[in-house]
C-alpha cells in the first residue's frame, strides 16, 4: 500500500485533485511518471499517490458482534469456547480470520494473532487493560492483514513493563507489535505506556483513521516501515524519539507519511513527524515541541561569525553553540539526510538508541515536503519545517518557533499561500531556490530573513539558485540580511516591508541580478535602490547587477492553480 508518483512541473494530489507548480535544484526518485504539465527548466519531484491509500474497511471500523468471537481476559488467564483462540495461561492465540471483541484485564500477559496469510483478523477492543512485562501486549505475527477497532465509548489500556525479552526470532520493540499491515480504527480510546521501546510499530504499512490515542513512550510513539497514513484522529504523544515515524532504510522509495485529518499534540526529545521518504499534510491541527524548543538555543548575534555564503543551505558553518543539556548541536542537513536508522527485525532497540543521530524538526522529510493545508504551532531548537527534497505548501496558519531554520529545503521551496509568523529563528526560509506567489509572513530572524544559497558555478551565480516573489506581505526584522539571494532576486509584485538590524548586512543582499518589476519594496537602509552593495557579508563577488537582460524572467511566470477536480 505505497505508491509515488512522478510530476513534471506539477505536484499533484489525486485524493483532492490539487496542483501546486514546483521548479526544483535536484532531482528525486521515484516509480512512477505522469506528465500533467512541462517546462523545458521543469525537473520531476516525488510525491504520495493518496488515491488508494484508505480501504472501505480501513475508515469503516464496524462489525457485527452477533457473528464475533468474544475473549474475556482475566487477570493471569482469559476464557473464550472458540476452537480459533488458544489460551496459554495469560498468552492468547488468535489462530483464524474473524472477529474478536476483547474485554477485562491482562495483568501480565500477551495477545498474538498467528492466522494464516491470508487472513483479514479484526480484534475489537472494548474496554481492556494489558500489561506485558516483558514483551509486547498485542503481537500481530502473521495474517494479511490486522485491524485493531477501539469499540465506541470504550477506554482501554496497554503498557509494556519496561523490557522485552525474546520469544522468537522477531526483536519485538514496542507495546503493539506486527509484522503485517496494521490499521487502528474507530471511535473509542487507547492509552498505550511504553517503559521501553516503542508506542506502536508496523514492519509493513501502518494505517489510523480514527479513535482517540495517549501515547508515553521511551522512543518512538508510532512507526510505520513502508507507508504510515493517517486518516483522521486525537493524537496526545510524549516521546523519548520521534512522535510519528515512517521509515524504510531498504528501499528509499517507500517511508513515507501520509496525513489528511487529525488533531495532533506532541512532545518529541526527537523529531515530532519524520519520514525518510515523502511526507504530505492534507489538513489536521498541529501544536509540536521538540527537545527544550527554540528556547534551548542560546543565540548571540555578537558572539556567532559572519555567515560563509557558499556553504549549502543547512551545512551548518554559521551554526550557534549547541544548546545546553543536548548531546550535541542538533545536526545539520546535509550530514543527517538518511543519518536515522529505525529498528530493523535483527536490531535490538539497546543497540538502535545508540546508532540514531540527535534530530529535533518539527515536520521532517529526507525526500519532499508538501503541505495543502492545515493549522501548525510549532517550537523546535531545530528546523520546524525541513525537507531534503522540495518543499511546497499551498496554504495554512504557521506559527513557527526554531533555533534554526523555521523552513528549510535543500531543494526548491514554492509558497503559494498561507499566513507564516515566525517570532524567533536563525534564519526565516531557507532553500536552494524560493518562490513566493502570495501569503502573510512576518518573521523576525537571527540571521537573514529569506535566504536562497546552495554554493556558485566558479563563474558567477549559479542559475539553479535564485528567490522570486510575485506577491504576498512580507515584514522582516533581522540581525542579518532580510533577504539573501546568492543567485538572482525577482519581485514582481507583493509588499515587502524590511528591517535589517546587523552592522555588516543589508535589508536586500544578490549574487546576481536583481529585477523589480512590480509591488513596494521599503527597507530601512535603502538598500532597495542597490541591492548587495551596502556592504553586506553575503554571496560571492558580483553581487548587485541590476536587471541582467542575461537572467530569466521569473516574473513572467504563470503562477501555479489550486483545481478541484474530479
Amino acid at each position: 500500500m505505497h505508491h509515488y508518483t512522478t510530476l513534471k512541473y506539477t505536484l499533484c494530489s489525486v485524493l483532492t485533485g490539487a496542483a501546486l507548480l514546483l521548479s526544483s535544484c535536484a532531482q528525486a526518485s521515484a516509480t512512477q511518471t505522469q506528465s500533467l504539465s512541462s517546462s523545458s527548466e521543469s525537473i520531476p519531484v516525488t510525491v504520495i499517490d493518496t488515491s488508494t491509500l484508505f480501504s472501505q474497511q480501513d475508515l469503516d471500523g464496524s462489525y457485527d458482534a452477533s457473528q464475533a468471537v468474544a475473549i474475556l481476559l482475566q487477570g493471569d488467564t482469559a476464557a473464550c469456547d472458540d476452537p480459533s483462540v488458544i489460551i496459554d495461561g495469560s498468552t492468547v492465540t488468535i489462530t483464524a480470520e474473524g472477529v474478536y471483541i476483547l474485554s477485562g484485564t491482562l495483568y501480565d500477559g500477551q495477545i498474538q494473532i498467528n492466522a494464516p496469510d491470508s487472513a483479514q483478523v479484526q480484534l475489537v477492543l472494548n474496554g481492556v487493560d494489558i500489561t506485558s512485562a516483558d514483551s509486547s501486549a498485542i503481537y500481530a505475527l502473521e495474517a494479511d492483514h490486522v485491524f485493531i477497532t477501539l469499540a465506541d465509548g470504550s477506554e482501554n489500556s496497554l503498557s509494556n513493563g519496561g523490557a522485552y525479552l525474546p520469544i522468537d526470532e522477531n526483536n519485538l520493540d514496542s507495546v503493539i507489535f506486527s509484522k503485517t499491515d496494521l490499521t487502528l480504527n474507530g471511535s473509542g480510546s487507547l492509552a498505550i505506556y511504553a517503559e521501553a521501546g516503542h508506542g506502536i510499530v508496523s514492519k509493513n504499512d501502518l494505517i489510523i483513521t480514527g479513535g482517540t490515542y495517549t501515547i508515553e513512550a521511551a522512543s518512538h510513539g508510532m512507526t510505520g516501515k513502508d507507508t504510515f497514513c493517517i486518516a483522521d484522529g486525537t493524537f496526545t504523544i510524549t516521546s523519548g524519539k520521534d512522535g510519528l515515524h515512517a521509515e524504510n532504510t531498504e528501499d528509499s522509495n517507500l517511508g513515507s507519511l501520509y496525513i489528511t485529518g487529525g488533531t495532533f499534540t506532541i512532545a518529541a526529545q526527537g523529531d515530532a513527524v519524520s519520514a525518510s521518504g515523502a511526507l504530505q499534510i492534507d489538513a489536521g491541527t498541529f501544536d509540536l515541541l521538540t527537545g527544550g524548543g527554540s528556547a534551548a538555543v542560546s543565540m548571540s548575534y555578537d558572539t556567532a561569525p559572519a555567515p560563509d555564503r557558499s556553504r549549502s543551505p543547512g551545512s551548518g558553518s554559521d551554526r550557534r553553540e549547541a544548546p545546553s543539556g543536548l548531546e550535541e548541536a542538533p545536526p545539520d542537513s546535509a550530514a543527517q539526510t538518511n543519518a536515522e536508522t529505525t529498528e530493523s527485525d535483527s536490531t535490538s532497540p539497546e543497540d538502535s538508541e545508540t546508532t540514531d543521530s540527535v534530530s529535533q524538526k518539527g515536520l521532517k522529510s529526507d525526500g519532499t515536503l508538501v503541505i495543502l493545508d492545515g493549522s501548525f504551532t510549532i517550537d523546535t531548537p531545530d528546523d520546524a519545517l525541513h525537507a531534503g527534497g522540495d518543499l511546497a505548501i499551498a496554504s495554512g496558519e504557521f506559527t513557527l518557533s526554531s533555533g534554526d531554520d523555521a523552513i528549510h529545503s535543500d531543494a526548491a521551496i514554492t509558497i503559494l499561500d498561507g499566513t507564516y509568523t515566525i517570532p524567533v529563528c536563525y534564519e526565516g526560509i531557507e532553500g536552494c531556490s524560493i518562490t513566493i506567489w502570495d501569503g502573510t509572513f512576518s518573521i523576525t530572524s537571527y540571521d537573514d530573513g529569506l535566504n536562497a544559497a546552495g554554493g556558485t558555478t566558479g563563474e558567477g551565480a549559479d542559475p539553479q539558485i535564485f528567490l522570486t516573489i510575485n506577491g504576498g506581505t512580507l515584514t522582516v526584522v533581522s540581525s542579518g540580511d532580510c533577504i539573501d539571494s546568492n543567485g538572482d532576486l525577482t519581485i514582481s509584485g507583493g509588499t515587502l516591508d524590511l528591517t535589517c538590524n546587523g552592522a555588516a548586512d543589508t535589508a536586500l543582499d544578490v549574487d546576481g541580478a536583481y529585477t523589480h518589476t512590480g509591488g513596494s519594496v521599503t527597507t530601512n537602509d535603502g538598500s532597495e535602490e542597490n541591492p548587495g552593495s551596502m556592504g553586506g557579508r553575503g554571496g560571492s563577488p558580483g553581487g548587485g547587477r541590476m536587471g541582467d537582460s542575461s537572467s530569466p524572467d521569473r516574473s513572467a511566470q504563470k503562477a501555479p492553480d489550486l483545481q478541484t477536480g474530479s
